[in-house]
């Protein structure tokens, strides 16, 4: 499956360091409010929020259930929102979509930090705060979901089949690089709870100017002689593929948002020192991420999906370290195998996927690949956030039971993914 409906060269150096720089910044605002959500929620009091439900005769008090669920109500949207870039993508063309959701999450994490603010000073608080930081991540995941499905179609776009798991595998790379800073950004919380976020908005602002300036637009596919398909997670070309993406997302999700209350909480720490303490283990994570991508993912030529069966054993692991923690050096083991695992998954399963379809869909499939992150990190922070508020470590039990069952779902269907990994 070739790349011959764009018929497009490949970028100089300057336009690639520029899509490199544009995924990196989208792994560091991932991770970033991944690092100070926690605290900042706690900051602002969002879990001793307390709702009534006077026609019910209900009261219900969240605590960290109501942090958790703005990070699922971003993905959520992410979810519902990337599929449509994607599609729209093929149509519109991928330049224009990435600098839209990068000056996107510019003008998102201004109107987010502005409302913080409010709370963090006294003027807002209680349901309003919580109603009006809701509104805010909602813009914020709908315009910032356009750059991911766009980016990486761009890069099925610049690169032939033999070459696709090599520039996948650099662009996961680039984002993995931007996880691993976004977590580093979290010590300035010692200036303030948000100066971490105008940083980071900084980056992405610099990051839309360079792909503006250096990235060279692709002309759309022809489609005057095709009609226009909707894609569907259930079809059979890539559906395995989304299961092992939602599932895999889904744990990672749970786990990560849960982590910087364990940290407090594990440590008995404030939360500006468990800030700091949670970004150097993301940071160690993603350094693991690096090395995996860089000692045996570049080195791979086999098929992508049979380092699922070499990656999701470290996670595993990790997640039953993290369920017997009570130590900072027990954290910062479990993170490690953590992104080693991670490093060895992540380019696998978005490899693999792009494989499976023609090139005039790349941006629709990137579109649903991204959603099913999207739907992963909307379920897991909700179910983590349930569980924690029963025992801090049934969260991480739940993840390693459910890391099992996808190991024996792999081995029962091995044959099944193989046959996929060769269409």
């Amino acid at each position: 499956m070739g790349n011959s409906e764009v018929n497009v060269g490949k970028p100089n150096n300057k336009a690639m360091f520029s899509l490199y720089l544009a995924m990196m910044s989208v792994g560091m605002g991932q991770t970033v409010v991944f690092a100070i959500l926690p605290m900042l929620g706690r900051e602002l009091h969002l879990d001793l929020l307390v709702f009534q439900f006077p026609f019910l005769d209900m009261v219900v008090q969240p605590k960290e259930l109501a942090i958790t669920s703005l990070s699922a109500l971003t993905a959520f949207v992410f979810f519902i929102a990337a599929p449509k870039w994607g599609r729209l993508s093929d149509r519109l063309g991928r330049k224009p979509l990435i600098i839209f959701g990068l000056f996107g999450y510019v003008v998102g994490t201004l109107l987010f930090n502005g409302i913080a603010y409010l709370g963090l000073t006294g003027v807002w608080f209680g349901g309003l705060l919580f109603f009006c930081l809701i509104i805010s991540r909602i813009f914020h995941a709908l315009v910032m979901s356009a750059s991911h499905p766009s980016s990486t179609a761009y890069m099925v776009d610049v690169t032939s089949v033999h070459e696709r798991t090599k520039g996948m595998g650099k662009l996961q790379a680039a984002n993995q690089i931007g996880v691993m800073i976004g977590p580093a950004l979290a010590w300035f919380v010692s200036i303030h709870y948000l100066a971490p976020l105008y940083i980071q908005a900084g980056i992405f602002f610099v990051a839309g100017l360079l792909v503006w300036r250096y990235l060279p637009g692709i002309p759309p596919a022809d489609r005057s002689d095709r009609k226009t398909v909707k894609m569907s997670f259930f079809d059979p070309r890539y559906r395995l593929f989304m299961f092992v993406g939602f599932s895999i997302f889904s744990l990672v999700g749970m786990v990560q948002q849960t982590l910087g209350f364990y940290f407090q909480d594990i440590l008995q720490l404030d939360g500006i020192r468990a800030a700091q303490l949670f970004s150097t283990a993301m940071v160690c994570s993603s350094v693991l991420i690096l090395v995996a991508q860089i000692a045996v993912v570049r080195r791979y030529r086999g098929l992508p999906m049979r380092l699922l069966r070499l990656g999701l054993p470290f996670m595993l692991i990790s997640y039953l370290i993290l369920a017997n923690a009570h130590s900072l050096t027990m954290l910062y083991i479990a993170m490690g195998f953590f992104g080693f695992g991670m490093g060895l998954t992540g380019p696998s399963f978005a490899a693999s996927a792009t494989m499976s379809v023609e090139p005039h869909e790349q941006g629709g499939l990137a579109g649903l690949t991204g959603a099913i992150a999207g739907l992963g990190f909307m379920l897991g922070p909700l179910l983590g956030g349930t569980l924690y508020r029963i025992s801090p470590s049934y969260t991480y039990w739940c993840a390693a039971i459910v890391m099992v069952l996808i190991i024996l779902v792999l081995l029962v269907f091995e044959k099944s993914w193989r046959k996929q990994s060769t269409v």
